[in-house]
């Protein structure tokens, strides 16, 4: 018979032994956990990379021409829109802003960094948006996720830059 410690919900055992494997197993599963992440973070591979940035070029074309259908293709559904002016917005409030009206008459990309996390990538640009009234430099920080419908933006965040 064994020896065993009850205590109000869990069982100890008697013999220091009976624990080490259990710890082993715990640890290397632990390990190879920690070994196997970086493996899917990291460096976007070309294709996916290629596809965000023409997803990018389509969105920023699209805002410029004032062009709501084409911008609508890349955007999900739950998208969350943030302005360097903490404005926030949500698909409809984006497409809303560019339809019928002209919000913007130049967005150049001053910079760009892309990075992948499985079907998630993230860009980080540094950028100018041009209006008849008004010029901002922003940095943005854009999540597109890849979907059925091809690579769309869920989230994008833009912070003042002087």
């Amino acid at each position: 018979m064994e020896n065993r410690v009850y205590t109000n919900f869990l069982t100890i055992p008697a013999r220091p032994c009976d624990i080490i494997l259990p710890m082993k197993l715990l640890k290397s599963i632990a390990l190879v956990t920690a070994l196997a992440l970086p493996a899917f973070a990291g460096l976007a591979t070309p294709s996916d990379e290629k596809a965000v940035l023409a997803a990018e070029k389509q969105y920023v074309d699209g805002m410029v021409k004032a062009d709501p259908e084409s911008v609508a293709k890349v955007l999900a559904d739950d998208l969350s829109y943030t302005h360097s002016s903490a404005k926030m917005q949500n698909k409809t409030d984006v497409l809303g802003d560019i339809t019928g009206k002209k919000p913007y008459t130049a967005i150049e990309v001053k910079s760009t960094k892309v990075r992948q996390y499985g079907n998630t990538v993230i860009t980080n640009h540094e950028m100018y948006f041009t209006s008849a009234t008004n010029n901002s430099h922003v940095y943005v920080t854009m999540v597109w996720v890849k979907q059925a419908a091809g690579w769309q933006m869920v989230q994008r965040q833009a912070t003042k830059l002087p």
